[in-house]
């Protein structure tokens, strides 16, 4: 059950428990006390307090009026409705239009209620001449201060409900922020898993295009070309099959698969050497210690940057790889220019290049002047914690 639906059932007893108790009191009282006409009047009275009473929780301002005038009738009928048990219900209509309703209206009725109920008892022959009660100015004070009372509970309730209501929404907010979080984290792992299938099957593909052709055209070289093609198939199959057991969810091959570094860089140029495209490679400076991701972007890059120049480029490309003071930074140079694609994916390997190393804190920069040229840098470690320090 709802906490909703225990405040409507806990209502639903408060109305009927008055009424199965304060009314049949009150209607007995009025009959026997008062002439008939007087008992009757004052008996509709109190049952239509009671049942204005049930529009309290939705209406509480509606309600505190309509019971205020049904007590003003039976005000009029006898100067001793205070002592009536369904009069009770005034309070209840106080406490709950200072919780829910307008509280003006609610200070109003408990100030002028209690005033206008000491004049009418002032005023009462058979309370005049019989002498019986208290005076109509101690009437006034006792009268006010459960008014009083009444109204500082309702106040004190209209507190807690909006305290309850500013938790409420500020747990909504969080909800809805955890929420574009996780969709966000979503969408980077998707953008990083195409980054990956993109890296392991333009690279594979490009090599076994190229390898298929050397089949094709010399006969000599055809085993050699197979060989080749059913490496790179197997280890492309085997990146894959990794890539595909991540996206869901993991598993124990993904977990033992190792991600590329920069030690395997030496490795990948001799390949690419032997497929026939001529790299010459520089290094200068100290080698630094990277993270386990910025490798990983820099080998993808430098993966990347091998592959097109093997599909689009002829000649030498120049790899020039400079450790510096604070970043590391790779420029692969092809001085025949890539032939522009009208392929539908056309530009991703750049965009993608430049997503991976942007992840890292790193930057990709194209340079077309003379062939063409792309250059990635990625910060060292304590280097890219300064800069995100002085971003904030």
């Amino acid at each position: 059950m709802t906490e909703a639906s225990v405040h409507r059932w806990r209502f639903l007893l408060l109305v009927a428990g008055s009424a199965l108790f304060l009314l049949p009191s009150t209607m007995a009282v009025a009959l026997v006390s008062l002439p008939l006409a007087a008992g009757i009047t004052v008996s509709i009275a109190a049952a239509a307090s009671h049942a204005a009473l049930l529009a309290l929780r939705r209406a509480p301002t509606i309600a505190l009026l309509a019971i205020t005038a049904t007590t003003a009738v039976q005000a009029l009928v006898t100067g001793l409705f205070v002592l009536l048990p369904s009069t009770a219900l005034v309070l209840v209509a106080l406490h709950g239009a200072s919780a829910r309703g307008d509280r003006r209206v609610a200070i109003a009725a408990a100030v002028l209620g209690p005033v206008a109920a000491a004049f009418r008892y002032a005023a009462d022959p058979a309370i005049v001449g019989g002498g019986f009660g208290p005076a109509p100015w101690l009437l006034a004070v006792l009268l006010l201060a459960v008014c009083a009372v009444a109204v500082a509970t309702g106040t004190l309730r209209r507190s807690e409900l909006r305290v309850t209501r500013l938790v409420a929404t500020q747990l909504e907010l969080e909800e809805r922020d955890r929420a574009h979080r996780e969709e966000a984290a979503a969408a980077a792992e998707r953008a990083r898993i195409s980054r990956d299938l993109h890296d392991v099957l333009a690279h594979s593909l490009t090599v076994i295009v190229g390898q298929a052709r050397v089949a094709r055209f010399d006969p000599d070289g055809a085993e050699g070309a197979l060989d080749v093609i059913e490496d790179t198939a197997r280890e492309s199959l085997r990146d894959l099959r990794v890539t595909l057991r991540t996206l869901r969810g993991g598993g124990p091959e993904a977990d033992l698969h190792r991600p590329p570094t920069l030690a395997d860089l030496p490795g990948l140029a001799a390949r690419m050497q032997d497929l026939g495209l001529q790299v010459r490679r520089r290094t200068t400076g100290t080698p630094r210690v990277l993270g386990p991701a910025a490798e990983s972007a820099m080998h993808r890059f430098v993966q990347e940057g091998l592959t097109n120049a093997l599909r689009h480029g002829e000649g030498v490309l120049d790899w020039e790889q400079r450790w510096c003071e604070d970043r590391i930074m790779i420029r692969l140079h092809n001085a025949v220019p890539s032939p522009p694609r009208s392929t539908p994916g056309s530009g991703l390997g750049l965009s993608g290049m430049r997503e991976r190393l942007e992840s890292v804190g790193g930057s990709l920069r194209v340079e077309r002047t003379t062939g063409f040229a792309v250059c990635a840098s990625v910060p060292y470690p304590s280097q890219a914690v300064a800069d995100a320090r002085d971003a904030l």
